[in-house]
């Protein structure tokens, strides 16, 4: 009898949680722009979180604890990111490049590196590096000009995004993100490109609750 309760809460609590994954609003929003804000904290509270109001709950306070600008300003920046580093179908927005200036803003500066083995073709792209120099969202660049739209015609070449910035929450940062120029996937370059933007991205996040 005990066994058979025991699988009853066990089904109970995987309904539960299986609607909670079903809902649209709050499927993904741990891994939106707005949830790249979360601190490690939230990040531990989240997993708790079983429900549709739970969700709207924790929501709601995450964003009452950023102030009333926060969600427009992270719309804004997700925007930019999708316009000026979208490659193919992935959005600029669900990478790590895009997760980056939503996180800290324009870069200071920004090289974009296309590498095929030993060779090295430098090339700055004119939407990245005009639309962030100068630290304005809005820059000079075309919008229109999108990262997608160079092909690279060999599947050995990396995208390297070396992003420079002079302060941070964490300090001042220089890290290099590496892209796949035919899927739009990136990741950090090596580990200590890695371990820095982990840290500035906590630093960040705790830096985005008003009043710390």
């Amino acid at each position: 009898m005990k066994s058979m309760r025991s699988v009853a809460l066990l089904l109970s609590i995987a309904v539960v949680g299986s609607a909670f994954a079903a809902s649209p609003d709050f499927k993904d929003w741990e891994h939106s722009p707005q949830g790249y804000f979360m601190t490690k904290a939230e990040h531990q509270e989240w997993t708790s979180v079983r429900t549709e109001e739970d969700a709207q709950r924790f929501v709601a306070q995450f964003l009452a604890k950023r102030g009333p600008n926060f969600a427009a300003d992270v719309a804004a920046r997700a925007e930019k990111a999708d316009k000026l580093l979208t490659i193919g179908k992935t959005a600029g927005s669900k990478t790590l490049r895009g997760k980056t200036v939503i996180l800290f803003g324009p870069p200071a500066n920004v090289d974009v590196s296309d590498y095929q083995d030993m060779d090295t073709v430098h090339h700055t792209s004119p939407a990245v590096a005009n639309a962030y120099s100068g630290g304005s969202l809005a820059g000079g660049g075309n919008d229109d000009s999108n990262e997608g739209s160079r092909t690279m015609g060999t599947p050995n070449i990396i995208r390297n995004y070396h992003f420079t910035y002079a302060t941070t929450p964490a300090g001042p940062l220089d890290v290099t993100i590496s892209a796949d120029p035919s899927s739009g996937k990136d990741r950090a370059r090596g580990r200590d490109d890695a371990k820095r933007l982990e840290a500035a991205f906590e630093a960040a996040a705790q830096a985005s609750i008003k009043g710390n």
